[in-house]
Formats: C-alpha cells, sequence, structure tokens
C-alpha cells in the first residue's frame, strides 16, 4: 500500500477498502541493512576529526561521498520520502544559480564547489532523515557522535595532535578551524545532557556519567575559546528548561539547565584565553564580524532581490578594502548574511522557510521518545550561526535530519476527533 507524504513530511496511508477487517495490516518500515547502518556510523564519527591541508578534500567530504554511496544499496529507504524542507532547500540551490547567470556566470569553480558541497549535505539531510526513522538507529548516532566528541576533547585536553593559532593562542586539533570544532564539541555536550535529561526514557548508563562526560567535552570547548560556541552552548542547554510534563519536572530542568550554564562561565572565567575574549567581545572587539556584518548588510540592502550569487564573498573582501595578494576573498561569518549577498530574499526565503520548517519539528518532537533534545540542538545551531556560516557543515544538516525525524517518525501523533455532519448532530442532539 503506498503511503503519501503530507505537508510536514508526516506520513499517512489511505484507508483500506471493505473497512479494517478487509484491510490488510500496515507493512512494517523497512530496514537499513547492516553495512548501510555501519557506513551512516563510520561518517558520523568522522565529523570531529577533519584534518584541513593534508588531503585533496576534507575529510568529511570523502566520508560522506562514501557513505552516500552506500545508500545506493537501499534507495527507496534513503531516498524514498523527503521532507517538505527538502524541496525549500532545493529551492535556495536554484535561486543560487539564477544569481551566478544573472551576475554574469562569474566564479564558476566556486559556484560548482559550493553547490557540490551543499548538494551533498542536503543528500545526507534526506538519507538520515529516512534512516532514522529507527529508534535504534537514533540512539546508536547519538552514542556515535558522542564517543566521537569526547574523543576530539580528550585529544584537546591532552594535547594529542593538536596546534596552537600562533596570533590568538587557541587550541585546536589537527589545525581544525576552532570555532568549528566548538561546534561539534557543543552537539557533544548536549547530547550527553539531552540522553538523560528531557526524555521519556533515559538513554544513557548509568545515568551520571552524562554529567563527567559533558563537562571533558565543555573543558574542551573553553580550551579552544569559540566565543559563539559558548553562547550556543549556553542556549542549548537552557532548552532543557522548557522540558517536563508537570510544573514540578519542569522547575527541576529549570534548575539543572541554570547549574550546568553557571558550570559553563566559571569555567569560562577561569581561563585567561576565554577571559581575555570575553573581555574583547565586550569592548566590541568580535574578530572584525564587527566591520563584515555592517558591509555585508550594505550589500544585501543593494541588491535585496537576487545577491550576487557565488562572487559575494570577493565582493565583500573588495568593500572591506582587504589588500588583493593576502584576501581576495571573505566570508561573511554569518549564515543569514550569507544566503542574503548570495542570493537575496528570493533565495533567503525558501532557505528560511526550510530551517522554520525544521525548528517547528524540533519544537513538536519535545513529546516524543527524543524529548527536548532535538529543539536544543536546533536552538544551538541557530545561535551558532549568527557568527558563523556553517551552511556546509555536515553535522548540520545531520542534526536538522534528526530534527525532523524526531517528529515524523518518533513522536505520537494523536488523531483528530472526527466532526460528526449536521444531520448525525440533530439526531445525537434529539435522540
Amino acid at each position: 500500500m503506498r503511503q503519501r507524504l503530507s505537508r510536514f513530511g508526516r506520513t499517512a496511508a489511505p484507508p483500506a477498502s471493505g473497512g479494517q477487517s478487509g484491510g490488510q495490516a500496515p507493512a512494517q518500515p523497512q530496514r537499513a541493512g547492516r553495512l548501510l547502518r555501519w557506513a551512516l556510523y563510520g561518517f558520523l564519527f568522522s565529523l570531529p576529526f577533519d584534518a584541513p591541508g593534508s588531503l585533496p578534500l576534507e575529510l568529511t567530504t570523502l566520508s560522506g561521498a562514501a557513505f552516500l554511496v552506500v545508500t545506493l544499496l537501499q534507495p527507496r529507504l534513503c531516498y524514498g520520502r523527503r521532507p517538505a524542507a527538502f524541496w525549500w532547500f532545493m529551492a535556495y540551490q536554484y535561486v543560487y544559480w539564477m544569481a551566478y547567470v544573472m551576475g554574469g556566470a562569474e566564479y564558476t569553480s566556486d559556484a560548482l564547489r559550493s553547490s557540490l558541497f551543499y548538494i551533498q549535505g542536503l543528500l545526507i539531510f534526506c538519507a538520515c532523515f529516512n534512516l532514522m526513522q529507527d529508534e535504534r538507529v537514533v540512539r546508536k548516532v547519538l552514542l556515535t557522535l558522542l564517543f566521537a566528541s569526547v574523543l576530539l576533547a580528550v585529544m584537546t585536553v591532552l594535547g594529542i595532535g593538536k596546534a596552537f593559532e600562533t596570533d590568538s593562542g587557541r587550541a585546536t586539533v589537527l589545525g581544525q578551524n576552532a570555532n568549528r570544532a566548538a561546534r561539534v564539541l557543543c552537539a557533544g555536550v548536549l547530547i550527553a545532557v539531552g540522553l538523560v535529561v528531557g526524555r521519556q526514557k533515559v538513554a544513557l548508563r548509568p545515568r551520571w556519567t552524562a554529567w563527567p562526560i559533558a563537562a571533558l567535552i565543555g573543558l574542551a570547548m573553553i580550551m579552544g575559546g569559540s566565543r559563539g560556541g559558548l553562547l550556543a552552548l549556553a542556549v542549548g542547554l537552557w532548552a532543557f528548561s522548557l522540558a517536563g510534563s508537570t510544573l514540578g519536572i519542569r522547575i527541576r530542568n529549570t534548575a539543572v539547565s541554570l547549574i550546568a550554564i553557571g558550570v559553563a562561565t566559571w569555567g569560562a572565567l577561569q581561563s585567561p584565553l576565554m577571559k581575555e575574549r570575553l573581555q574583547q567581545a565586550a569592548a566590541g572587539n568580535l574578530a572584525k564580524r564587527e566591520e563584515i556584518f555592517p558591509v555585508a548588510f550594505q550589500m544585501f540592502k543593494d541588491r535585496p532581490l537576487i545577491g550576487y550569487g557565488p562572487a559575494n564573498h570577493y565582493v565583500l573582501a573588495v568593500r572591506l578594502g582587504l589588500p588583493p595578494r593576502l584576501h581576495l576573498s571573505r566570508d561573511t561569518h554569518n549564515l543569514f548574511l550569507e544566503i542574503l549577498t548570495a542570493t537575496g530574499v528570493l533565495g533567503a526565503t525558501p532557505f528560511l522557510i526550510g530551517l522554520w520548517l525544521c525548528c517547528r519539528s524540533a519544537w513538536k518532537a519535545r513529546r516524543g521518545t527524543e524529548g527536548i533534545l532535538p529543539a536544543a540542538q536546533l536552538a544551538a545551531i541557530l545561535v551558532g550561526n549568527l557568527s558563523g556560516n556553517y551552511i556546509a557543515l555536515k553535522l548540520q544538516w545531520v542534526l536538522l535530519a534528526y530534527a525532523m525525524a524526531s517528529y515524523v517518525y518518533l513522536t505520537a501523533k494523536r488523531a483528530r476527533p472526527v466532526q460528526p455532519s449536521p444531520a448525525e448532530a440533530r439526531r445525537a442532539r434529539w435522540g
């Protein structure tokens, strides 16, 4: 029996002919094969361990490509159902190429590279959305991400493969960007907390292990000195205060959130590096973002409808007056400014609609088996993208898929009461 996909991705089967007694039992969802599952877990495990410059392509690009190849073994399972957000995100890419053509078809290599990463992320989003219809797969996905985050944190704390940025002294592993690494570590902290707080069934045993794990990952975040990552973590932790079916549980979760935020803040203030960077932020020094953001917003106002396409980074560098020999281009360091300068309102509208659908699903999923964790992850994503452009970050697409799947597949839907016809209402009223 073929199933239909509703507006927000929920599946609904048409009623069987001949009534319930004559209809067939609903078909069980197809399960992912062992090779496909291990390809998924292997890809997820690679997410924290990019080593820029050591390979022609990033490690996550290669592992993501390998995962997508394996999905072709079960294409109907991985791509048979596409949530509405998928099409809105795809519409953004269509407008991006419109902007490329209308901009004179310049910077073709940049357009192709950007689209390659974006479409790969979108396919990962669709495949992960379908694979995470199985609650057991979801649990292993979260545990894999948590284990990988712990390993990255241990490497950071112990100095394994660690390097320091010469200008700021920030600790990184394998030459990674400190803000990007903080994004991965932030997701790990939220997973550790979300597996034991704000959900119907604890998914990490023994329960108390979540707190030292979260503390270890948080310490690695502080050593990286990412202010945006710390703010995203605080907002994500605060989301746990919104969980709970009773007032007592909500008060308890609020207390847990406040304590966790307080401990993270105290730890940040104990770090000379983080303390100095927070003081710089208070004085208005945002690592040149205070200069980039106004110029990028002015670019949007100059071309509000269609944007600059792949030329936006080059135009931004020119307007900032950067020396061409050192900086031919400059990233917007903000996801929303990125889509506005690249595609204007025409491209930003479908992208933001797709993002809103994911946020809507994350919020509705708080009544499901995953609890408040999807909403906490989406809150951290939104805040993290205020100081960084993570449109091509594979982890972000995985978490967006997790939010959609948590509501579509893992949240019990309440059946709407059938409204009686006027004639039936009159007969019921008069007996």
